[in-house]
């Protein structure tokens, strides 16, 4: 082994341990990717960084974009498989960005650049942990699951919007009879404002078109 060739082990080295100190933040806080995963982009993406720079030599006047290009688009996959909608709110965005930009701190290994990569990672961490506690507003901070007794004349329509007016939010809901001339709907309320659920049930039955609320 030449000294060029355990360079690259070295950038291999370097990527996989910014990839892993990434990815612990991430599971520290519960995300879909974590260490394996953050680790595994960044030493893909080294090393196809790697192959596409030096891979082709013997082939003569090598493009040394050609196999890194794919990179920044191909690791979108990864990203769009975290992301889903959830209560109206877009979850996993973050997460998903922090792997297209694992892949990117690891191309910056595997080209050499251990600079641009070193900062990359702070700059991450800085992001992912200091910005989290300076703008937390990303979740929802209140959510019960109810029953709601509705007058005969009121539908599921009524009461949705009743609720939307009111500043609450609520999944897909089933409606059933309740024995005599009203309806039952149950699903589940959430508001993005910190309150107590009691507070939440009492603004639900002050609705005209609501004559009791259980908290399932």
């Amino acid at each position: 082994m030449n000294s060029f060739e355990a360079e690259w082990i070295l950038r291999v080295l370097d990527a996989v341990a910014a990839g892993v100190g990434i990815g612990f933040e991430r599971h520290n806080h519960a995300k879909e990717a974590g260490i394996r995963t953050h680790a595994l982009v960044a030493l893909g993406s080294c090393v196809l960084m790697l192959i596409s720079k030096y891979g082709f030599w013997e082939y003569g006047n090598p493009d040394p974009a050609r196999v890194a290009a794919q990179v920044v688009s191909g690791i979108g996959f990864l990203g769009a498989g975290i992301i889903f909608v959830r209560h109206e709110v877009i979850q996993g965005l973050t997460t998903a960005a922090g792997i297209w930009t694992t892949s990117a701190m690891g191309m910056c290994f595997g080209a050499g650049m251990y600079e641009l990569g070193f900062i990359c990672f702070v700059t991450m961490f800085i992001i992912q942990i200091i910005f989290k506690k300076i703008f937390v507003f990303n979740a929802p901070k209140t959510s019960i699951h109810l029953k709601i007794y509705m007058q005969k004349d009121a539908t599921g329509k009524d009461v949705s919007e009743c609720l939307k007016n009111i500043g609450y939010s609520h999944t897909e809901n089933t409606i059933t009879s309740d024995g005599s001339d009203g309806w039952i709907m149950k699903t589940e309320i959430f508001t993005l404002r910190d309150i107590a659920p009691q507070k939440i049930v009492d603004s639900i039955n002050a609705l005209p078109c609501v004559y009791k609320v259980e908290v399932v």
